[in-house]
């Protein structure tokens, strides 16, 4: 698209929704959330968009839902889980239970990492984006993205060391 060209915003959302929907539901681990904030995203995309060129469309339209769902995970009260009727599962219950009070701790500890980090962090291994992608959509050097990388990882670890005994940082 030539600069200052409008995009084709119908085309922008189906081509991204997706993705902007599965970055926010990996953080917020909640459907009608992850729906919430994926119409946030859109809508301050087209702001950011109408005050300045946008080099990247998937890496603001990532890096927004990344620092949404990071924004709506620390303002979240307690909410109410899926029901067992709602979802079928091969699972066994209790290994059922240690994941999702895994993903509840993760999600925790994210949200307490700074914002940089847990960004670098949910678009590398959530959104499996390389660091020269991260490094574009962030508009950071590669040192930073490695380090903030790093550093988030190091904080998980020792966040949740309960769940991996036997580990240290």
């Amino acid at each position: 698209m030539a600069a200052g060209e409008s995009p084709d915003w119908d085309q922008l959302v189906d081509g991204h929704a997706k993705r902007v929907f599965r970055v926010a539901l990996r953080i917020l681990g909640s459907v009608q959330d992850a729906e919430d904030v994926s119409q946030d995203v859109f809508a301050e995309a087209f702001q950011l968009h109408r005050a300045r060129p946008v080099r990247s469309w998937t890496g603001l339209l990532v890096r927004l839902a990344t620092l949404r769902s990071l924004d709506a995970l620390r303002r979240r009260r307690p909410s109410v889980e899926l029901r067992e009727g709602d979802k079928i599962s091969t699972v066994e219950p209790c290994d059922q239970a240690a994941a999702a009070e895994l993903a509840r701790e993760l999600r925790r500890a994210i949200a307490q990492l700074p914002e940089q980090q847990a960004a670098v962090f949910v678009m590398h291994h959530f959104e499996h984006l390389s660091r020269v992608e991260i490094s574009a959509a962030l508009d950071i050097s590669l040192e930073s993205v490695s380090t903030a990388l790093y550093k988030a990882r190091q904080r998980l670890l020792t966040q949740l060391a309960a769940f991996h005994p036997g580990t240290s940082p």
